[in-house]
C-alpha cells in the first residue's frame, strides 16, 4: 500500500499523543482545541501539549488556559506543520516558553530497504516487564529522570491491549543491555512509529542505533506494515536515519516551561 506524504506527516504529529488516558498514570488535558496529557510528574515529556487547532483570536487566552491547567509543574508544547494559528510558536515564546529543540519528522516509505548492521551488535526483543526492570539503564541512555523512564514503560505496558508495541534491547559483548528502543504499530494503519531509542553514552558510535533501526524495520515489514515514521533528534538520530534512507518531511518545535515555585 502506497502511503502519501500527507499521511506520513499526520502520523509524525499525531503519534506524540497516541496513547489514551490511563487511570493512575495520566489524564487528558481536557481543553478543546488542543491535545495533551497531564501527569503528577513535573517534566516536559510527561506533561506534553500540542496539535493545537484554534484561531488567532483565541490564541493568547488558550495559552494562558494551558499554563493554568499545568499549574506550577513543568510542561512541554510541540508545534508542527498542522499547528494553528501559524504564529503560535512566536506567541508561546512571548508567553515565556523557551524554544528547546527542533525535531526532524522523518519517514521511510520502503521497509524493504536493506540496512546493514554491525554483526558485533545483538538485538533482542524484550517484554514490558524486562523494560521496567531496566528503567535505570533506559533513563541514563536518554538522559531522563528515572521516574520519567518508568512512566513511559508503564504506559506502554498498560496500553498493550489497545495499541501494539514491541520493545528491544541492544547488546555489545557479554554484558547487559546498553541500548533500547520501541516499535509502535499505529492502529488501522500501514504505518509504524520508531519510538524512543537511546544508547548509553559510553557505548555510542558502535552501531547500536543502526542495529535497532534495522531490527524494527524488519519486524514491521514481517508484520505487513509498509512505512515508518520517526521524530528524530537532529544532533543524534536524524543524521543516521538520513543515511539509512529516511526523508525529512517536517519539523517539530519543542517549547518548554520549567516548573515554577
Amino acid at each position: 500500500m502506497t502511503v502519501s506524504d500527507a499521511e506520513l506527516v499526520s502520523a509524525i504529529e499525531s503519534t506524540l499523543f497516541l496513547y489514551p488516558p490511563i487511570a493512575g498514570q495520566f489524564q487528558d488535558l481536557g481543553i478543546p482545541g488542543i491535545r495533551g496529557r497531564l501527569t503528577k510528574i513535573s517534566h516536559p515529556l510527561t506533561n506534553l501539549a500540542g496539535d493545537a487547532r484554534f484561531s488567532e483570536r483565541e490564541a493568547d487566552a488558550m495559552i494562558r488556559r494551558v499554563q493554568d491547567r499545568y499549574g506550577s509543574m513543568a510542561f512541554g508544547w510541540v508545534t508542527g506543520p498542522s499547528t494553528r494559528p501559524f504564529d503560535l510558536p512566536d506567541r508561546l515564546a512571548a508567553a515565556g516558553l523557551a524554544r528547546e529543540e527542533s525535531l526532524a519528522g522523518m519517514a521511510l516509505a520502503d521497509l524493504g530497504l536493506a540496512v546493514t548492521a554491525d554483526p558485533a551488535v545483538r538485538v533482542e526483543e524484550v517484554s514490558f516487564r524486562d523494560a521496567l526492570a531496566e528503567s535505570d539503564m533506559m533513563a541514563r541512555a536518554y538522559g531522563l529522570p528515572l521516574e520519567v523512564a518508568r512512566f513511559f514503560n508503564e504506559v506502554l505496558a498498560a496500553s498493550a491491549a489497545q495499541i501494539k508495541a514491541r520493545g528491544y534491547f541492544g547488546y555489545r559483548g557479554s554484558g547487559g543491555p546498553v541500548a533500547w528502543s520501541f516499535l509502535v504499530y499505529l492502529p488501522d494503519s500501514p504505518i509504524v512509529l520508531l519510538g524512543g531509542a537511546a544508547t548509553l553514552p559510553e557505548h555510542r558510535g558502535h552501531g547500536l542505533y543502526t542495529a535497532l533501526v534495522a531490527r524494527r524495520l524488519a519486524d514491521a515489514r514481517g508484520d505487513g506494515r509498509t512505512a515508518a515514521v520517526i521524530q528524530a533528534d537532529r544532533a543524534t538520530s536524524a543524521p543516521i536515519c538520513a543515511k539509512l534512507g529516511f526523508r525529512e518531511l517536517c519539523a517539530l518545535e519543542v517549547f518548554v516551561r520549567q516548573a515554577t515555585s
